[in-house]
């Protein structure tokens, strides 16, 4: 389809489509929700950034509202929407059977354009899948609720001091009481995102012997027993960046989501969204980065023209486009396949892609907020002015690099996949 064009008219400043290109993938109804978020995050958010990032806190109330517009159910749904969940609002008036990966991107795209207000759905974007996935109904019925509306938060706690992508290896254990009705719990967890104002983690223990079928989760409320405390990081306060600490949690067995022994499994499930919504990342954020040192090189002169004039300018420009031009394209191409497979069929023939497309995400957001602070030159250093998104972005590409699974770890991920399925693909011939 074609859709008229939107937003800034500057080149790549927003995706194809969105500038009135044709694009097989779109359709009304991501063009009605793209307009829905925009507004809400002028007329929620834009104004009020700035002072969030100063107090390092966006406020409770905003959080709530969130649930109440229709944002958290389907941040917390990803791709596709529960029959079960059809009676909560959607941004947008989407109606849930509609619902679909490329409506995830632009709400997570939009979002993230608005800036401060994206780092508070990060838990629930990676916190409630395994709970959505793999829980009871009744331990649904009994937390889900609460997260959907806003009343409550969740986060994701498997990254431990000494395990960050080697999962297998985590040590937070979880022992059964004598009576098994309860599980004991002791341990740490690091870099939790949103922790500190998570009243629900969905944690990863070991109630078994070494390796992945040792490990389980649990769905731990903040209770006695749990401490959090602020992890400071470079990209800033907003993200709630947390250390956990587990000194003989007391917590109920029937806590337990799915199966003990699966809990690898459960957290494997989730990655290929999560990797997804880091690449939604780097694209949003390189397409800020260009669109402010376009409108700052069309005007800013120097040697007696402009900088746009400058063919060294321009060069740095075009290699900046391609990239993400390339990586958008990539990227719609994963959420189309993910979106004709099972979740199941999607880790197996996909896990490996988006390792690898996670990690261009990272190149190139990194690439192009290192080109656009040295066009903009001082000004791409403060903190205030033309330059602060870029030099804000600029100083958050580490979270693009190294959540998620580290840079290098998935590069050799994706290639054992690709190897994996080819062996498998080449003895089916030979058969």
């Amino acid at each position: 389809m074609r859709s008229n064009p939107y937003g800034s008219q500057l080149p790549w400043a927003e995706p194809p489509w969105y500038q009135g290109r044709p694009s097989p993938y779109y359709k009304p109804t991501h063009i009605q929700l793209r307009d829905a978020v925009r507004k809400w995050c002028e007329d929620n958010v834009m104004d009020q950034s700035d002072q969030w990032e100063e107090d390092g806190k966006i406020p409770d109330e905003i959080y709530r509202k969130c649930g109440e517009d229709g944002l958290l159910m389907p941040i917390a749904a990803g791709k596709k929407i529960p029959k079960e969940w059809a009676h909560y609002p959607i941004i947008g008036g989407i109606k849930p059977e509609d619902w679909d990966g490329f409506h995830d991107f632009i709400l997570w795209d939009e979002l993230l354009r608005g800036g401060a207000i994206s780092s508070i759905f990060i838990g629930l974007t990676v916190g409630a899948p395994p709970l959505r996935q793999f829980a009871s109904k009744e331990l649904q019925s009994e937390f889900m609720p609460a997260v959907l509306k806003g009343e409550k938060r969740i986060c994701l706690a498997i990254t431990e001091p000494s395990a960050g992508s080697d999962v297998r290896n985590i040590s937070t254990t979880a022992e059964k009481t004598a009576d098994g009705k309860h599980y004991i719990v002791n341990g740490e967890k690091k870099w939790i995102t949103n922790g500190m104002y998570s009243d629900y983690f969905m944690t990863a223990v070991r109630t078994g012997g070494p390796g992945a079928e040792g490990i389980s989760m649990l769905l731990i409320p903040r209770m006695e027993g749990i401490r959090t405390r602020p992890v400071s990081i470079g990209a800033g306060k907003l993200s709630a960046t947390t250390f956990v600490t587990f000194e003989d949690v007391k917590v109920p067995a029937r806590y337990l989501v799915g199966e003990e022994g699966k809990g690898f499994r459960y957290t494997l499930s989730n990655f290929n969204h999560e990797r997804l919504w880091i690449v939604f990342q780097g694209l949003r954020g390189s397409r800020t980065c260009i669109e402010d040192a376009m409108a700052w090189a069309m005007k800013r002169e120097a040697f007696g023209m402009t900088l746009i004039e400058q063919p060294v300018v321009r060069h740095k420009f075009g290699q900046m486009a391609r990239q993400i031009d390339s990586l958008q394209s990539w990227t719609e191409q994963v959420i189309y396949e993910l979106d004709q497979l099972s979740d199941a069929e999607g880790s197996r023939l996909l896990g490996g892609v988006t390792a690898l497309l996670k990690v261009q995400g990272g190149i190139v957001g990194k690439f192009v907020a290192d080109e656009c602070v040295k066009l903009m030159g001082g000004l791409g250093l403060t903190t205030t002015g033309q330059g602060a998104r870029i030099e804000a972005t600029y100083r958050s590409i580490p979270s693009l690099i190294v959540p998620g699974g580290s840079e290098d770890v998935m590069i050799d991920l994706g290639v054992r996949e690709a190897l994996k399925l080819s062996q498998k693909a080449i003895g089916k011939a030979k058969i």
